[in-house]
């Protein structure tokens, strides 16, 4: 390898050993094995792929520049987008609003490292994925603080040597330690960079089943777009993973510890007063995402009633959501306090038909008031106080209560619109000739012709005495029909 002593002059040349990245892999893993390919230290591949002797200084899995991903097309031949889909800001707009090249994050992992030398893993490893591995390599998954348990295995993931303790840092592998990585394939993830321990003969413990699941589905949405939500269906996925991770830190309160003691809790609570997830260690981290997956099932019943027995109010559920996703809100609104006003009045919903069912009969209601009744009725799934509802939907308290009454009685059938396919006849109280009879009367007239006068001819045409509103109405040139009193 050759280059200037200038690192922006410097010239790169095609590497002899350019793998080609895994599926799912983090541009760190990628760069670790390019240098084993080479037979190279890290820092000096690195050095010379980018020009910047203190590439490591920060957290490469986050950002890639279009500068760099440029210099490493052309030292090892791998196309710039694809280069792209090894870091994290590919999550923008869906695990997170964005991101920045330092600081914490929202689902990220902190490395927590000076220098080389890390003080806190910063990424997990699964060691039967690094065993199976024909070409082992790091998960840029694993460094999201929701990713525990492996969703191929089912296994908990670890973060650490089993024998030493020292964080998983196989960055550190190349720094010379007297063994020959080279002639090892498992090289550099497969073994303790402090003791030398193999990491892939590990036996892990099973993982929660609750906690597979709700990981394997977060996953999926980051590839969808949109987050599977036990009786909402889906929602979107950034307004998704915001709500998860703020009911995380409803679950880290106090009362909600208490309200759950029948579920594991976290060993030990960080002591930073503005704590978050990430700042738990991965046992803290497994048991906080256990309490997650526990509450978010059977939605919105099973998390309504766990605040309730918290007696916590509105305020913690959305403390610090610049937005609150109108789906999250109406739960929450039913535990407000409103200036200390009593506790609206919840009326249970008969269970004819599930949220999803009753959201697919509100989309394809034939006529406005059916689609009406039911929005009203799948808005009280989420929020089963009337008043609220109301309030909402900027209907009247008597509309809500008479769908909720109806519906409660009879079912989905009550919820039709009689008068659907019915043809709605005009009901005018005069025809076009009588119209046109009294238009002449008035304008023949050499006075105004009072209120009992216009009466008394109504009365004789049609045997009716209108009221003073609809005689002003055709007194100015109007007319009255089924749409109601209206001027020509």
């Amino acid at each position: 390898m050759k280059w200037t002593m200038s690192r922006m002059a410097m010239t790169v040349e095609r590497l002899p050993g350019h793998p080609q990245p895994q599926p799912g892999e983090s541009l760190s893993s990628w760069l670790i094995r390019t240098a084993y390919a080479n037979a190279e230290r890290l820092s000096y591949i690195t050095t010379y792929l980018t020009g910047d002797a203190n590439f490591w200084v920060h957290d490469r899995d986050r950002l890639l520049s279009s500068e760099l991903s440029r210099r490493l097309e052309a030292g090892t031949g791998i196309a710039s987008e694809r280069l792209q889909e090894l870091v994290l800001s590919q999550y923008a707009g869906t695990l997170f609003e964005r991101l920045e090249p330092q600081g914490s994050v929202r689902w990220l992992l902190p490395l927590a490292k000076r220098g080389y030398r890390a003080s806190r893993s910063g990424s997990l490893y699964c060691p039967l994925c690094l065993a199976e591995d024909i070409h082992p390599h790091l998960r840029l998954s694993w460094r999201m603080s929701f990713v525990v348990v492996c969703p191929v295995h089912g296994t908990a993931l670890l973060d650490a040597c089993p024998q030493c303790h020292y964080p998983f840092a196989p960055h550190l592998n190349d720094l010379g330690t007297g063994r020959n990585g080279y002639l090892e394939l498992e090289l550099p993830f497969a073994w303790c960079s402090q003791c030398g321990e193999r990491l892939t003969d590990v036996t892990s413990e099973v993982g929660c089943p609750t906690v597979v699941d709700l990981e394997r589905r977060m996953l999926r949405g980051l590839r969808a777009g949109v987050l599977e939500w036990d009786g909402l269906g889906e929602v979107p996925a950034q307004e998704g993973f915001d709500v998860l991770h703020q009911l995380l830190a409803v679950v880290m309160r106090p009362e909600m510890r208490e309200a759950l003691k029948d579920l594991p809790d976290a060993p030990e609570y960080p002591q930073r007063r503005n704590r978050s997830f990430e700042d738990f260690s991965l046992a803290g981290r497994r048991a906080l995402i256990e309490r997650l997956a526990y509450l978010v099932q059977d939605w919105p019943w099973r998390f309504s009633g766990a605040v309730r027995a918290a007696a916590l109010t509105r305020r913690p559920l959305v403390a610090n959501m610049p937005q609150i996703p109108s789906w999250y809100d109406v739960v929450a609104e039913q535990f407000s306090q409103a200036n200390g006003r009593r506790a609206y009045k919840v009326t249970p919903l008969v269970p004819h038909l599930t949220s999803a069912e009753i959201a697919a009969y509100r989309d394809a209601a034939p006529t406005e008031i059916e689609g009406r009744r039911w929005t009203v009725i799948w808005h009280y799934t989420q929020q089963p106080q009337k008043l609220p509802v109301a309030r909402k939907l900027g209907l009247s308290w008597q509309f809500v209560h008479n769908t909720v009454t109806k519906y409660n009685a009879r079912g989905p059938e009550s919820l039709m619109d009689v008068r659907r396919g019915r043809e709605l006849r005009s009901k005018r109280l005069l025809n076009a000739e009588q119209e046109q009879e009294l238009r002449a009367l008035i304008d023949s007239s050499p006075k105004r012709l009072s209120n009992e006068q216009l009466a008394d001819w109504f009365e004789a045409q049609i045997g009716k005495r209108p009221d003073a509103t609809t005689l002003w109405m055709y007194r100015r040139g109007g007319s009255h029909s089924h749409k109601g009193r209206r001027a020509d």
